[in-house]
């Protein structure tokens, strides 16, 4: 069962670790909601560990920045964990057999916007599928660009069996009340033709198994707290970790559909495979 909540305040005592995604969680794409960030203040003045962690391409560095931006202090947080990141960790510098594997001459999608996800230097980065021995997948080159954009290049990928890196597994986000394709649909549309995909981030286990070493921490005593039920709540369910739904962010269209709210919630649950522990509208203290 999926309960339901008024404030937050009602199960910050049960929680030692909080987890916070961003985009639709704790900012719209452009600014922090009030009431994420006097529940973010009200969980550090309590001395809670409190994590964050994006399914961005970008390096920690520059989710700070934007954070710090729209008015949240460092200084509250344990730390900051990206899909880019980790992306720029364990494939920048080759630390497993995987990201020793892959050649020299990767294709980037995506550079222009995201310029950090691997560092300079470390591949040689090439512009045609041709000459490429890999696909970093960061991302659309535009937040006008559609899927179909990309279609020849990935079925020209296909035919040289190239694979992909993925550094954001969201399908897409919300901003400005419009919906922009990410990393994680370019992906999707590439294991569906055929190609073989890695990816990095939310839902997959090993981002919220280096969260949980950072907050020092044991599963039952932390709480994810997302807007998606794919990435954020997905991922919390697979690691053993209580989780909380907003309905502010990516499915909030969906979640408008009906006056029910409670079976509208459990309906989308079921059909993403994926059931929060509690559900909020807003992530108000």
């Amino acid at each position: 069962m999926i309960t339901p909540l008024s404030t937050f305040a009602e199960i910050a005592d049960r929680y030692d670790g909080f987890i916070f995604d961003v985009w639709g969680t704790l900012y719209d794409g452009g600014n922090a909601f009030p009431e994420a960030l006097e529940t973010v203040r009200a969980l550090a003045d309590m001395d809670k560990k409190i994590l964050v962690l994006s399914n961005s391409p970008r390096i920690p560095a520059i989710v700070e920045e934007r954070l710090t931006g729209i008015g949240f202090d460092l200084s509250w947080f344990t730390e900051v964990v990206t899909s880019g990141g980790m992306v720029a960790d364990i494939v920048g510098n080759r630390r497993d057999a995987a990201s020793a594997a892959l050649g020299e001459r990767v294709l980037w999608l995506g550079r222009s916007r995201f310029p950090d996800t691997v560092p300079d230097g470390s591949f040689k980065v090439v512009d045609s599928v041709e000459d490429a021995d890999w696909i970093l997948n960061a991302g659309p080159e535009s937040t006008e660009s559609r899927l179909e954009d990309y279609e020849i290049q990935l079925s020209a990928s296909i035919a040289r069996n190239l694979p992909m890196i993925c550094a954001n597994p969201d399908k897409s986000v919300i901003h400005g009340g419009a919906r922009h394709i990410c990393a994680g649909a370019m992906a999707e549309r590439y294991e569906e033709i055929g190609g073989t995909v890695r990816y990095f981030g939310k839902p997959y286990p090993e981002i919220f198994a280096r969260c949980l070493d950072r907050v020092g921490l044991p599963a039952e005593r932390v709480l994810v707290v997302g807007d998606n039920l794919e990435t954020d709540i997905l991922g919390a369910n697979r690691t053993g970790v209580a989780s909380l739904l907003l309905g502010c962010g990516i499915h909030a269209a969906a979640l408008a559909a009906t006056a029910d709210i409670g079976e509208r919630v459990d309906a989308l649950a079921t059909r993403h495979g994926a059931r929060p522990t509690y559900f909020s509208d807003v992530l108000a203290w």
